[in-house]
């Protein structure tokens, strides 16, 4: 559905900058990429999403997350990251995550990011699997700190493995779909 919308906007997009109605430049074109990753991120953070037993919940972001940050820069990419996700901590009642996510999520994105300057299948896999596993590394010390028990962060770790494992499967079916609109844009 989302990667629908994501095409559908990129076509709603090209065919106003055709007509020079809007996006003139490679900067401008980035801020939209940008604010739309930071919506798409919240959206399928807060409202695709399972909790759990444990103050948490799976969900479909970081998907999205590896996606933009396969095109976008380290900057661009912490805020579609860190931010679009740490939003929707706060808006979907965990906001004591807000300052864990900002980071984790953040930190997932610039890593994608730098490590696919130069994109060729393994190295896209590879950045995609680094990526999820500073998440799951990164929600593992969060949980600890939260409530000072290893075993239950231990807990957590198959859930955000399969969150990341779904978040790799998504971005990699929807890349070569999204490289054909926004590469042009960006080179």
């Amino acid at each position: 559905m989302y990667i629908f919308l994501y095409t559908e906007t990129s076509i709603i997009v090209t065919k106003l900058q055709k007509e020079g109605k809007i996006i003139k430049n490679k900067q401008t074109y980035e801020i939209v990429l940008t604010g739309l990753g930071m919506a798409l991120v919240f959206v399928a953070t807060m409202f695709i999403k399972v909790p759990n037993a444990l103050d948490g919940y799976f969900n479909l972001g970081d998907g999205f997350i590896l996606l933009f940050a396969s095109f976008l820069n380290p900057f661009e990419s912490f805020l579609i990251g860190g931010l679009g996700s740490a939003l929707a901590d706060v808006a979907g009642g965990y906001g004591h995550y807000f300052f864990f996510t900002l980071i984790i999520k953040g930190l997932e994105a610039i890593v994608v990011s730098l490590l696919m300057k130069n994109y060729s299948k393994p190295k896209q896999i590879s950045s995609y699997v680094l990526g999820s596993g500073i998440m799951v590394f990164g929600y593992f010390i969060a949980k600890y700190i939260l409530k000072g028990s290893w075993i239950v962060a231990a807990s957590e770790i198959p859930a955000n493995v399969v969150q990341g494992a779904a978040g790799i499967v998504i971005s990699l079916i929807a890349y070569p779909m999204v490289k054909k609109i926004v590469q042009d844009k960006l080179n």
